[in-house]
Formats: C-alpha cells, sequence, structure tokens
C-alpha cells in the first residue's frame, strides 16, 4: 500500500490556541483524509514547539514555571485537535526527552559535517519572531511582522554556514514550494545572502529554557533548529522513519523562510531527503484587521465549535476562506454562508431528497455505489465543485417537478438520491461526521435535521 506522510507546523505555546492554527491542522486533516479514500496509508504529524524565549517569559507573566507551563497549554493545543474531528496520528512535544536527545545527536552530526563555527556577533533581535533581523526584515526601526521595537545584542553564537548548499535548496525550492508567489519570495531572501549564515544557538545566561548544546555549557540551541527536527524525531520515536522524505509540509507565510532555506539547509547537511512538497498558507485577519490580543479581535476555535458545530466550522472555514492567499474573517460572512448553503442549501436538499425516496425507492437506494474523488488540482482546497453538484440536484428536482407525483418519477429520484450520495462522498474529507449522516440517512430512510438555521439577530 502507498504511503504518504503530511506535517503541520508545530505551534508555538505562548499563547492558546486561535483559528490560524485551527485552520493549518484542518488543511492537514482534509489532505489526510482524501488520501485515505484513495486507499493510501496516511501518517499525520501536528505538535508543539516548546522552548524559546516567548515561552519561559509567558510562563513567568503567569507565574509558573516553564515546564509546568507547557504542560498545561500543550494540551489544549492537542484537545483542539480532538474538539474538530482531526484525525492526526502522533502528536509531538519538543520537550520530550526523546526528542531532545536526538535533537542533540543531530547538533553533534551537523558539526561533523563541518556546518557550524562560533563567532561573536552584533545584530538586532525581534523578540516576537525569535530571530536575529535583517535588514529588509526592518520597518521604521521594527520587526516587519511583529511591528515591535528590535533589540541591538552581542553575543558569541554557533552559526550554521548554507553557502555551500544554496544550489541545491533553490533547485529544491524550484518544484517544491507553493504557490509561486512563495516560492518567488524565497527565493529572492535565498539570493539576497541575508542567510548565507544563521546563528544557531543563544546564550543560556540569557535564553535558559531550551535544549543545551552538547559540548558547550554556555549555549542553547537556537529554537528552530529545536523545532525543525521534530518532523524526523517523530517518526524515530515511532519507529517510522522510512516514511521520510515528508509528502507535504503544510506551515505558514510567517515561517517560510524557516521552512524553506533553514530546513533543507540542516537536512542536508545531516545527508536527508528534502521534502517533497512545502504548502504555504496565507494570514487569516478578522473584519480587515490583522488578529492581535491588543485589538480583542482574535478569533479562538471555541467559539466557532459552540456557533457552528465540527462539520459546519470545517465547512465554512475551507469555503470562506483562501488557502493560499491572505482571507478575511467576518461573522456576518460565516452566517449568512452557514444559513444559505448548509441549512437552506444542503441540509433542505438532503431532507426533500429523503422524502421523495421514502416515496418511491426504497429498495434501489442501498445499491447506490461509492464514487472515485477527483485529485485536489494544484492541493486547492476547492468545495466549487461539490457546490455545483448540489446545485445540479436542486435543479433535478425542479426541472422535474418530482414533488407533484413522485410515485411517477422513479428514474428521476434514482438520479437525484445519486446525486446526493456523490455529493456526501466529495464531501467526506471537509465534513465527514455529516457525509456518514447523509448516506445513513439515504440508506434508512430516516431525515433527521442537518444543520438548523441560525438567528444570526443575536449576534
Amino acid at each position: 500500500m502507498k504511503k504518504t506522510y503530511i506535517t503541520t507546523s508545530i505551534a508555538y505555546v505562548n499563547a492558546e490556541p486561535h483559528i490560524g492554527f485551527l485552520y493549518e491542522l484542518l488543511a492537514a486533516d482534509v489532505l489526510k483524509r482524501y488520501h485515505q479514500s484513495q486507499d493510501t496509508e496516511v501518517f499525520f504529524l501536528t505538535g508543539t514547539d516548546e522552548h524559546g524565549i516567548k515561552v519561559a517569559q509567558a510562563a513567568t507573566k503567569a507565574g509558573k514555571e516553564p515546564q509546568q507551563f507547557v504542560d498545561e497549554v500543550s494540551k489544549k493545543f492537542e484537545q483542539l485537535g480532538k474538539n474538530f474531528n482531526i484525525n492526526f496520528d502522533y502528536f509531538i512535544r519538543t520537550t520530550n526527552p526523546d526528542h531532545q536527545k536526538f535533537v542533540q545527536e543531530k547538533w553533534l552530526q551537523l558539526a561533523e559535517a563541518g556546518v557550524l563555527k562560533k563567532r561573536k556577533y552584533t545584530g538586532l533581535y525581534c523578540s516576537g519572531c525569535e530571530a536575529f533581523k535583517t535588514e529588509g526584515e526592518i520597518e521604521g526601526g521594527k520587526c516587519a511582522i511583529h511591528e515591535k521595537e528590535l533589540e541591538k545584542i552581542e553575543e558569541e553564537n554557533w552559526f550554521l554556514d548554507i553557502q555551500n548548499s544554496k544550489l541545491e535548496i533553490r533547485n529544491w525550492i524550484e518544484t517544491s514550494v507553493f504557490p509561486e508567489s512563495r516560492r518567488q519570495e524565497v527565493i529572492n531572501i535565498l539570493e539576497s545572502g541575508a542567510y548565507d549564515e544563521v546563528s544557531v544557538s543563544r546564550s543560556k545566561e540569557r535564553y535558559s529554557w531550551g535544549v543545551p548544546v552538547p559540548g558547550d555549557e554556555g549555549q542553547i540551541m537556537y529554537v528552530w533548529v529545536d523545532a525543525l527536527f521534530n518532523y524526523i524525531s517523530a517518526l524515530e520515536i515511532n519507529g517510522k522513519t522510512d516514511l521520510w522524505p515528508a509528502d507535504i509540509q503544510i506551515v505558514g507565510k510567517d515561517i517560510l523562510k524557516f521552512h524553506a532555506i533553514i530546513w533543507p539547509a540542516l537536512l542536508l547537511a545531516c545527508g536527508y531527503d528534502l521534502p517533497k512538497k512545502l504548502l504555504v498558507h496565507g494570514f487569516i485577519n478578522v473584519d480587515g484587521k490583522k488578529m492581535s490580543k491588543s485589538l480583542g479581535n482574535v478569533i479562538a476555535p471555541q467559539q466557532l465549535l459552540e456557533r457552528y458545530g465540527v462539520d459546519a466550522t470545517r465547512y465554512l472555514l475551507f469555503r470562506q476562506l483562501s488557502f493560499y492567499d491572505d482571507s478575511n474573517f467576518t461573522w456576518e460572512d460565516f452566517d449568512r454562508v452557514y444559513n444559505g448553503d448548509l441549512a437552506n442549501g444542503l441540509g433542505n436538499l438532503v431532507a426533500r431528497t429523503i422524502g421523495l425516496v421514502r416515496s418511491s425507492l426504497e429498495p434501489l437506494i442501498r445499491t447506490i455505489p461509492k464514487v472515485e474523488l477527483p485529485v485536489f488540482p494544484d492541493f486547492q482546497y476547492d468545495l466549487a465543485t461539490i457546490n455545483l453538484l448540489i446545485n445540479k440536484a436542486d435543479q433535478h428536482i425542479s426541472k422535474h417537478r418530482i414533488w407533484v407525483k413522485p410515485e411517477d418519477y422513479t428514474k428521476e429520484i434514482a438520479e437525484l438520491a445519486n446525486l446526493i450520495w456523490e455529493v456526501s462522498d466529495r464531501l467526506e474529507p471537509f465534513m465527514p461526521e455529516t457525509a456518514v449522516e447523509i448516506r445513513r440517512q439515504l440508506t434508512e430512510l430516516d431525515s433527521k435535521p442537518l444543520f438548523p438555521r441560525l438567528k444570526t439577530e443575536t449576534l
């Protein structure tokens, strides 16, 4: 049986889960379910990134020791997957002793490969990114991503030399990074020379919460070196090293350079093949503004769960948000689409179909075959084809006026039932519980409401 390895980034635990990470998890889950429908064995990895100064600062602010803090927050990220029927196979934590041992072994391998050297360095540091910033990443003296004042730091660190692998990295980017706009963006960064050398350790005196550098007690590993190796340490822990290289890695655009420059450099130095595909998604803005605690506009997954339920949330995120581009979230838009597509659309259509089938077709409905799903074109999460099928089914009812004398339209009702069955098969990666329920209703001719209409005026 064919095997596929899918990963998300691992979530940073300095704050609780928000809609952005939920979206990334769901993107991986949809792909897993799609590949499984094609008789492929899939291993889906996610987890939490638990070291670094931001985590230590968040723990201090909460009045807790770092390990206690990350234990508590990590559970919330793992529970997020369970709440939304996200079927990951392993949840990696970078505080796992087996992971830390693996990372230290890789450090020694990097040293043996001759790509590490120690030297003094002065630079502008963003605690939000946990990275020194290049000139092109600074706007008005602040980090272009986090809009925070930068700290001037001078210290002695270990550096990773990637110059000898730049051509191989570029060739990989050309064929493996999606979409094209992100591909070109990271090629420009690579060719600028800004990442010819990357600081891969920090002073233990300044940043004590991290994995110790083997053989150098005064240094801890840069959090990104520790974090990136999770994609292979998890396989080692689970006895599945044959799954490397990853088939699909899904990350947000803010961590593109880490995954498309530093990660391949680490892999090449350690003798690993590079991932086959890196899919880079955009940001989710809220009411036209960037999500931030200060603006009070962060959308918590629990809010979506309570308002729409599991499958409706899964549908709405992919119906309303663009995977590769930045998207805008508003409660009004989500409510409108929920009522239009799900309550009035799919839910009403299934109920009408069950009623028509019940009147004339009970013996035939049990033999409807499962349809083959089309390949996702360019890894697009597109529900348009499914919605066209739903519209086709609605038009089928209207064209033949089946409801007038259903007993005279046995053939047409059979065609309608088959359309609904096909809709359920195509929806299954996105809405697994709904797909199963639609087929149950068709088989047992037992109609129950799928999506109660929302009273939007209560918002």
